[in-house]
């Protein structure tokens, strides 16, 4: 799979999230708004989430994520190369 990561917006503090990026895929399919985090346990990635109130309980859904863990860590390997190269720039 042929992944372009554009990191949009990288954060300053001590909250979770460092950074937002896009990823195009085979450029031909795009997701923006992925979050780069990194908390006590170690670094993680998040994708775009949709939230809504049912019965009064609110239900949160991926809006998209990869199904496989070889997936996963590609993207996730792509995700934090590209915000060390843009962090360090």
């Amino acid at each position: 799979m042929k992944l372009k990561i554009e990191i949009k917006k990288i954060l300053k503090g001590d909250k979770p999230t460092k950074a937002y990026a896009n990823i195009v895929f085979d450029n031909g399919f795009v997701v923006h708004g992925v979050g780069i985090c990194q908390n006590e346990k170690g670094r993680f990635v998040t994708f775009p989430q949709i939230s809504w109130k049912k019965d009064g309980v609110e239900i949160t859904k991926s809006v998209c994520h990869p199904i496989s863990s070889s997936a996963r860590e590609e993207i996730e390997e792509a995700l934090f190369e590209a915000y060390e190269q843009a962090k360090n720039n």
